[in-house]
């Protein structure tokens, strides 16, 4: 009797986990999904993992994917100089992935060499963003330090810029400084991180400020 009992329990805990492994089974679905970097540059080879069904697969050349996925899974989404990211399944959803890309010496190298993503492409999606975002100005520490360093053809002295090119009979010929396209005569408030563009403006580009712009101008756009 005891041993019918044993048998018994054996298969009932058996015949359990072949039923909750055959459901977890018809839980299963195919997720679809596409990955970019950018928001809208497709990255090849990236690996996709559904962490609580063990499935895996990487996106092709369009950077699209299909994997299969329960309900209730995670997917982890990694690709070498990008940052991971993890993504709750839902029902019915189609997934458009956007990684960030890592501004470090080695992950332009990594992006590339693992095929994510072609040099040009990825030159150019780094410089439309750092355009975007402007040069980083913190490193100075007011901004006539600012000035002297990254403008040629002017000098400054005290809070003065001046004009080195013989331009007027003026001995000292001042720039004119426009912030925000607005004339003013002082900027010594201006921190140089808030400073999103600075350019010194010279001959027929001044000329659209009249008299008050025959030295140059420093015209100075702010974040």
């Amino acid at each position: 009797m005891r041993l019918t009992l044993k048998i018994f329990y054996a298969v009932s805990v058996l015949f359990f986990f072949n039923y909750c492994s055959f459901a977890e089974a018809q839980d299963n679905k195919d997720i679809t999904g596409i990955v970019t970097a950018f928001k809208n540059i497709p990255l090849n080879n990236v690996k996709i993992i559904a962490l609580r069904s063990g499935e895996k697969t990487i996106t092709n050349s369009f950077g699209q994917f299909v994997i299969k996925s329960s309900g209730n899974d995670v997917l982890s989404v990694s690709a070498s100089g990008f940052k991971e990211k993890k993504i709750k399944v839902k029902k019915g959803a189609v997934y458009n992935i956007n990684l960030s890309y890592i501004f470090c010496e080695t992950c332009f190298d990594e992006a590339t060499r693992n095929g994510h993503i072609t040099e040009a492409i990825l030159r150019e999606a780094i410089n439309a963003t750092s355009s975007s975002k402007g040069k980083d100005y913190s490193k100075y520490k007011s901004i006539y330090e600012l000035i002297s360093s990254e403008i040629y053809n002017v000098r400054v002295k005290g809070t003065s810029v001046y004009n080195t090119k013989v331009r007027s009979f003026d001995p000292n010929p001042q720039v004119l400084f426009v912030v925000d396209n607005v004339i003013v005569s002082d900027i010594s408030y201006i921190s140089p991180e808030y400073v999103k563009n600075i350019e010194f403006i010279d001959d027929v580009g001044a000329s659209a400020y009249g008299v008050k712009g025959a030295n140059g101008i420093i015209k100075i756009t702010l974040k």
